[in-house]
């Protein structure tokens, strides 16, 4: 009898384990699914806006810096136009990819829509996010991204996280750096402390 009730037992606890794991691991799929953008598979807006407070909440107890990089396709219109959306939609998935390699494992990358994605550097000052930015720039300016050898460009907003920062404010600096860099020619980086790298050639 003994024998018996233990093992039934061992089969429930047996069953007990694979639900509990069924249940995890579609709770897991679930929140993947709510911070993750569907096309590219960068994380959306909502996840960014909470990393980014995170981001502010750790500066004001520690002290960690932190940079935004602000990114936009130029001229995506242009390759949608010409290339068709499902072409437009791919090049975007492979400018994730792309941008993914690159970056240090607690790095971010988030699309906020459109072709404007965002990169979280923790940990990481100015010079810093300017190299990760520049060499970014650089990749994708030499990548194959379209059909037929077209060129796809970006251009890169950077701000490093002020002292005293909201995270609404940080994100407002880096989309003026943004525009500085769109404004002086694109496939550029340009930075809040005004920097603007020489572009190569747009496509």
């Amino acid at each position: 009898m003994a024998l018996l009730v233990a093992i039934a037992f061992g089969i429930l606890a047996s069953l007990v384990g694979v639900l509990w794991s069924a249940l995890c691991d579609r709770e897991r799929r679930l929140v993947e699914q709510a911070i993750t953008d569907p096309l590219t598979g960068a994380f959306n807006r909502r996840h960014m806006d909470f990393c980014v407070a995170n981001a502010v909440a750790r500066r004001d107890r520690t002290g960690e810096p932190a940079s935004l990089l602000l990114i936009d396709v130029d001229f995506f219109k242009r390759v949608n136009d010409t290339y068709g959306h499902a072409v437009g939609d791919t090049a975007l998935k492979k400018l994730v990819a792309l941008a993914s390699t690159r970056g240090r494992r607690l790095d971010v990358l988030f699309r906020m829509g459109g072709e404007e994605f965002v990169l979280l550097l923790p940990g990481t000052r100015y010079a810093g996010a300017l190299a990760v930015a520049e060499g970014l720039r650089a990749d994708v300016a030499a990548a194959d991204l379209l059909p037929n050898r077209a060129r796809l460009s970006i251009s890169i907003g950077i701000s490093e996280l002020g002292a005293t920062q909201s995270a609404a404010a940080w994100i407002e600096d880096a989309d003026r750096a943004l525009y500085r860099a769109k404004r002086s020619g694109r496939n550029r980086v340009s930075a809040s402390r005004g920097l603007a790298l020489a572009p190569v050639r747009v496509m």
